[in-house]
């Protein structure tokens, strides 16, 4: 993925190296950071200095029973039941990049894709976010332009296969917008496939017309 251009800040990958960002964004950044070596070294070197940082910590005494209490939650926990990828290490394709490839065991194709607008379809990816359902991907058929809009909080979006353009530029396989409430677009597919995106939000888009206001219920975003 030599060719990827658009890249995550630096601010979100500091979340993500301090553990800090719920799993919905995070299958977002892992999947990029896969196919990146820029943003995955940056990310290496912020692991290190927090290590670091936590070995000059001063010890702080656990409470009363946290250990039990640790216990006692782990014994209720649901087992992980997501199948490790099967996948070679030199297959680049971002739909089988883990920690996607875990999500998808069945690969993009296989996606219960449900139409949502004409041109643009979805399929949902259980994990956990702000709220439920803000893990998706998104299919926009080549030409649709997806309604102008503006974002509550943060916007993660990683294209899979096909490109897509807006005002912030050209976006292909690997790429990542990292969009936040000062960033207003309405994204075009382009090409000669659709164009599909792995998204997930931090709070509701703020469509700006009547079209994306109608629609937005439907898509849930």
């Amino acid at each position: 993925m030599s060719m990827i251009k658009h890249h995550a800040s630096i601010d979100t990958l500091a979340e993500y190296a301090a553990g800090q960002m719920d799993e919905a964004r995070s299958v977002v950044i892992a999947t990029h950071l896969r196919l990146c070596k820029q943003c995955r070294e940056i990310v290496r070197d912020m692991e290190a200095i927090g290590g670091v940082c936590l070995e000059d910590a001063e010890p702080v005494a656990m409470a009363e029973g946290a250990l039990s209490t640790f216990w006692k939650i782990a014994d209720h926990a649901e087992p992980i039941t997501r199948s490790a990828s099967t996948q070679p290490d030199n297959d680049l394709r971002p739909e089988v990049a883990l920690p996607l490839s875990a999500y998808l065991p069945g690969g993009l194709d296989a996606a219960n894709w449900r139409p949502v607008a004409p041109g643009v379809s979805q399929s949902i990816i259980e994990a956990e976010g702000y709220r439920r359902n803000t893990l998706r991907l998104l299919r926009i058929n080549p030409g649709t332009k997806i309604p102008t809009h503006s974002h509550g909080a943060q916007e993660l979006t990683m294209i899979l296969r096909g490109a897509y353009r807006d005002q912030t530029g050209d976006y292909g396989a690997g790429d990542l917008a990292d969009l936040d409430g000062s960033h207003t677009h309405s994204p075009e597919a382009f090409g000669d496939e659709p164009c599909i995106c792995l998204i997930a939000t931090s709070a509701p888009l703020v469509f700006k017309d009547m079209v994306g206001k109608v629609i937005q219920p439907f898509v849930g975003l």
